[in-house]
């Protein structure tokens, strides 16, 4: 089981008000499948390139298209050859992060207004480990065995890459994901509820969360 080795102060979650309300209310916690994530196309939210396990790239390389009686062939200055896992793989609780590791490389940190692309609420989790342990007593309850760390980002256009479910594409950086992974055989989202999270949460308006707080 894939844990995380560095400490997280805070983490949040940006959605729909309802959606807010009760996971702060009720600690309602809902985990969509990875192969939305894949196909949903919004920008930001989506991304195509999930569950994308090796990347090569190779410059200047020579490209022939078997067309039966008319094969083409291309010199491309660039390629990129992608291994992509297919189907049903899991399902993931996504989370924005706040490191003590990133908080002391930045003294004041501002949370990126691309955050509004997942909902104009926040929760904030500020006894992160009661969360993620709440959190993962469901899932084996249900007997999903689980993983969560955090994400690391890499530039896929800049040499290659073996990657697991917690890497990225660095155009997502700003997003600064933790994410807890369910392994499940059901191709469908997971649903359940941890508990009133009034004594370690905080509820807020995601825009003035975004222009008025900064995090130490």
């Amino acid at each position: 089981m894939k844990r995380n080795t560095i400490r997280v102060k805070y983490l949040l979650k940006f959605g729909q008000k309802q959606d807010m309300e009760n996971l702060f209310n009720k600690g309602e916690v809902y985990m969509n499948t990875i192969k939305l994530f894949q196909e949903l196309d919004k920008p930001g939210v989506g991304d195509k390139l999930e569950g994308t396990f090796e990347i090569t790239n190779f410059r200047e390389g020579k490209l022939t298209l078997e067309i039966p009686d008319n094969p083409i062939t291309l010199n491309p200055k660039k390629i990129q050859l992608r291994k992509k896992l297919k189907g049903h793989i899991g399902n993931i609780y996504s989370t924005y992060a706040l490191s003590d590791e990133l908080l002391k490389r930045k003294a004041i940190h501002r949370i990126d207004k691309r955050m509004l692309e997942f909902g104009p609420h926040c929760v904030i989790v500020k006894d992160v480990g009661k969360f993620i342990s709440l959190v993962l007593e469901k899932l084996h309850e249900k007997d999903f065995l689980n993983s969560h760390n955090l994400v690391k980002y890499y530039d896929y256009n800049r040499n290659n890459h073996d990657l697991s479910l917690f890497n990225k594409s660095h155009i997502f950086s700003y997003q600064k994901e933790h994410r807890i992974i369910a392994n499940t055989n059901i191709d469908e989202p997971i649903k359940f509820e941890i508990g009133s999270m009034h004594e370690y949460a905080e509820l807020h308006s995601a825009e003035n969360l975004i222009k008025n707080s900064t995090f130490r």
